[in-house]
């Protein structure tokens, strides 16, 4: 993995730095994770907003929408790990 520079403000720092420490996980995984988890949330917005307008077109879709419906659940489950 490559390293990067960042600044955080002190009190945010601490905040991570406890946390590091709880979890006994270096500090670095949890801002990757951080980064991770806020590059996933348009996506994840996305697929709630599709999944609103499939049920409000025709609930579920009957079988093949449904498993339509859960094959993309899945597969954004999946990309979230």
């Amino acid at each position: 993995m490559p390293a990067v520079s960042f600044y955080l403000k002190e009190k945010v720092l601490e905040r991570v730095r406890a946390k590091a420490t709880a979890e006994k996980m270096p500090v670095s995984q949890i801002i990757s994770e951080a980064v991770e988890r806020y590059l996933n949330t348009e996506e994840k917005k996305a697929a709630k907003e599709r999944v609103l307008r499939f049920l409000a077109e025709k609930p579920l879709g009957g079988y093949e929408g449904w498993n339509d419906l859960h094959k993309e659940r899945n597969k954004a489950d999946d990309s979230r790990r």
